[in-house]
Parts: structure tokens; C-alpha cells; sequence
């Protein structure tokens, strides 16, 4: 099953596709960059955070017999 987009994703692609039909403004494309790029560093963050973290060891208990 696809992964549901977050509202900050679904946002910036709006602001990507707005910032293609627009005419040019530098300090519009300048932000749109700043926010895709953060978002990005976010995401790497969350997924080299899920990676790292390891599930405790079960350790080996003897039977009551």
C-alpha cells in the first residue's frame, strides 16, 4: 500500500507547480527552494532515525521443569 502524503507535502508540490505556471520571481523561487530543501533534510532525518534505532535482544530463559 502507497504511503500517505503528508499536508506539507501536498503543499509544496502546489507550490512547485504554481511556481512553473507563474512568471519569474527570484525571491518566490528562492523560498520554494529553502522549503523543499528542508523538507528533504526532515525526511532524511526520520528515516536514518528508524534505521538506527534496534529492537532489544529477547534473551533465553531455561524451562521450569
Amino acid at each position: 500500500m502507497a504511503k500517505k502524503q503528508e499536508v506539507v507535502d501536498d503543499l509544496l508540490d502546489a507550490l512547485v507547480w504554481m511556481r512553473r505556471k507563474a512568471k519569474k520571481h527570484e525571491a518566490v523561487d528562492d523560498l520554494i527552494d529553502a522549503l523543499v530543501r528542508m523538507r528533504r533534510k526532515v525526511k532524511k532525518k526520520v528515516v536514518k532515525g528508524k534505521s538506527v534505532r534496534k529492537k532489544p535482544k529477547k534473551t533465553r530463559r531455561k524451562s521450569k521443569r
